[in-house]
């Protein structure tokens, strides 16, 4: 499966020869596809993306599985932060080995690495905005560093199951996207996995292997979700109505 990103969009590119003209699908999950004729350039490509980027995202907002996020987060004492499905209260403090742990139920993030960058005149940006960036960072690195070893503790007793290893596994930032694979074999998984329940975790995880055997979103793909999880069609719905929620 060949993956085509420009800007922030992603696009599955399926190349048919019977095709005349380029289409862009959306899927019920909400991935982007491109239908094309053999050997389009991939500038022709943006330019036709660009081009239809407000109907792209009208279309996405209608998808029950893309929701815009719910709030933003203030990085104040007493937010609540999600991770593998709980939610734990932010504390700030002076005194840290690291900028952010989680310690007795607790997010702990030292109070000096909120604080805004100014330069050699001392001229500030926003406060506030400086601080909302500042905290932000922290949290995606914390999660990017911790996710990977619930993805492998996942993704480990599920190869056999299902008859696919990945070759390679890597946190990202993928937008809208909770994973995608490569068509070298590797996989993708957005940073905010972290955030969600074990359950879901597992469902992202089995729907991107199975994806390593089956690229596209048919019938032989879902029949092969459907094997591994009986209930896949319950998660994807919990994830669809919840999974905006999860998000900084």
């Amino acid at each position: 499966m060949t993956i085509l990103t420009f800007k922030e969009l992603s696009f599955e590119l399926r190349e048919s020869p019977r095709r005349r003209t380029v289409e862009i699908a959306i899927e019920r999950d909400g991935s982007l596809v491109l239908v094309t004729p053999p050997h389009v350039p991939q500038d022709e490509l943006e330019r036709i993306v660009e081009q239809r980027r407000f109907w792209i995202y009208s279309k996405l907002i209608k998808k029950e599985s893309y929701k815009a996020p719910t709030g933003t987060k203030t990085y104040l004492p007493g937010e609540g932060f999600y991770y593998l499905g709980r939610s734990y209260r932010l504390r700030l403090v002076d005194n840290a080995k690291t900028p952010l742990q989680l310690y007795q139920s607790r997010f702990e993030l030292l109070r000096s690495a909120l604080l805004p960058r100014g330069d050699a005149k001392g001229e500030r940006r926003s406060a506030s905005l400086s601080q909302q960036h500042r905290g932000q960072e922290h949290f995606i690195q914390w999660y990017r560093t911790h996710l990977p070893p619930h993805l492998e503790a996942t993704i480990n007793p599920l190869v056999n199951r299902i008859g696919a290893s990945p070759r390679s596994l890597q946190v990202r930032e993928l937008v809208y996207r909770w994973g995608s694979c490569s068509p070298q074999g590797g996989l993708y998984f957005h940073w905010r996995v972290a955030m969600l329940p074990r359950s879901m975790i597992e469902y992202i995880v089995v729907h991107e292997l199975v994806h390593l055997i089956e690229p596209h979103h048919n019938r032989a793909f879902w029949d092969r979700v459907a094997r591994i999880l009986p209930d896949f069609d319950k998660r994807k719905h919990w994830l669809a109505e919840n999974g905006a929620i999860y998000t900084l």
